[in-house]
């Protein structure tokens, strides 16, 4: 009786997993953080490609709204700074960038105006290079 049930409970969680899979096909690729401009437009991002380079890429403000692209999440937490970018399909979907929660935190910097203008276009899609 006991090994009835246990059948039965097992055909029906594979009857029933097609039905609650996830086939959102996220892919989330993560970033170390070397350094992050904030800018009046967005966030300059100076992240580690490889294990000896970097590359940058640029963050319009307008992404880090409720609902938008981007989310902005701050702790003090020393795993931080990082980034987290996720594809869907193989096209940006959206991003999450961690941050220190304090601007003196030496992994903050400032961006002069004329060194970002117009370099954040909202309609750019994020690609990392590794």
């Amino acid at each position: 009786m006991k090994r009835m049930f246990i059948a039965f409970g097992l055909l029906a969680v594979l009857a029933l997993s097609p039905l609650v899979a996830d086939n959102s096909e996220l892919y989330p690729v993560k970033v170390e953080v070397v350094k992050v401009f904030a800018h009046a437009e967005g966030f300059k991002v100076i992240y580690a490609k490889g294990s000896t380079d970097t590359a940058v890429v640029y963050l319009p403000i307008s992404w880090f709204v409720p609902g938008g692209k981007a989310e902005l999440i701050r702790s003090t937490d020393p795993a931080y700074p990082y980034l987290v970018v996720f594809y869907r399909q193989g096209k940006f979907d959206h991003l999450r960038l961690y941050v220190q929660s304090s601007y003196t935190d030496n992994t903050w910097g400032v961006l002069e105006p004329q060194a970002g203008s117009g370099k954040f276009d909202p309609t750019q899609d994020v690609k990392l290079e590794f």
